[in-house]
């Protein structure tokens, strides 16, 4: 019977062993398709900052290149005109007739083509072009602060250049209707990763207008106050908006991975996440003030130098 006994039991914990056996392959399995997920929701969350970065680049370099591309035909036409001029007074000079008639006849032609606009105009419109090139140069190296290639490394910068870089890259989807406040300090250049950095400040800006536009939808009134200072240890970097604001509740799970209140498709919660991620890489810190209705306010300190 002892022996029966024991052949049962070895049976048993056999088929337990096999269960378990089984059932931790699974958990493993599981393990990676989570990781598999978590990976495809932050990249897609990147594309979908890569893609408001995108539009806001197309805006702001189309606008200055469809000034300047305007201009150019109603330029070209003036130079027409400017070289039938020229043609004109040969043909004056060349005249037999009197000095006096020919002065008579050049100050009639260019009142017939009133050269005196013609003149102004011109210089209204290499201003417009140039205007134009000068803010497309702009744009451009305000890309090349944005991106950064070089974050792989960590550099001394300046991050107002950052900010403002992130500002004019989401200027066209604050529509004309959402103001920007700037309330700059003087800033002594600190020790990050400067792509890091900008990629902080456009998730935190991109959730202001986010809460801005639920709020006023298209009416106006939406602000958003970017603020900065410094002490001898810190820089400290304020980005407040007047939009839906958010509950304890939600202000507690803020940062946490997945965690959203939009909509499906709207987000996939994790642009705090990664914020905050970044500001801890930094050795710096993440705050949030907020309340329902009135709106929020995130501040992010950053130590001058790493130690």
């Amino acid at each position: 019977m002892v022996q029966g006994q024991n052949v049962l039991l070895e049976r048993m914990v056999n088929e337990r062993t096999n269960e378990l056996v089984s059932s931790n392959q699974s958990l493993k399995k599981a393990l990676v398709d989570m990781k598999d997920a978590q990976l495809q929701l932050v990249e897609s969350e990147k594309m979908a900052s890569l893609g408001q970065l995108t539009a806001g680049i197309a805006h702001e370099i189309n606008n200055p290149i469809n000034f300047a591309s305007s201009n150019i035909k109603p330029l070209g036409r003036d130079v027409r005109i400017l070289l039938d001029t020229i043609s004109e007074f040969e043909h004056i000079i060349r005249d037999d007739t009197p000095e006096g008639e020919k002065w008579d006849k050049a100050q009639q032609y260019k009142n017939e083509i009133d050269f005196n606009y013609l003149q102004q105009e011109i210089d209204e419109l290499l201003e417009g072009i140039e205007n134009g090139v000068n803010r497309t140069t702009e744009v451009v190296k305000g890309l090349r602060l944005f991106s950064r290639l070089d974050e792989g490394d960590l550099k001394t910068v300046d991050i107002t250049e950052g900010l403002d870089a992130t500002l004019a890259f989401v200027n066209e989807r604050l529509d004309n209707e959402i103001k920007v406040e700037k309330r700059y300090s003087p800033l002594p250049k600190i020790d990050c990763y400067p792509g890091k950095v900008n990629q902080v400040f456009l998730n935190i800006i991109s959730n202001a207008i986010y809460a801005i536009k639920k709020k006023f939808g298209e009416e106006e009134g939406g602000v958003i106050i970017v603020s900065t200072g410094a002490d001898d240890v810190n820089v400290v970097v304020k980005i407040a908006d007047n939009g839906t604001g958010m509950e304890q509740s939600v202000i507690s799970k803020a940062f946490e991975p997945f965690f959203t209140t939009r909509k499906a498709g709207e987000g996939a919660g994790l642009g705090l996440s990664i914020a905050a991620n970044t500001v801890r890489q930094h050795k710096g810190q993440i705050q949030v003030a907020s309340v329902p209705d009135k709106g929020t306010e995130i501040t992010i300190t950053f130590p001058i130098r790493r130690k």
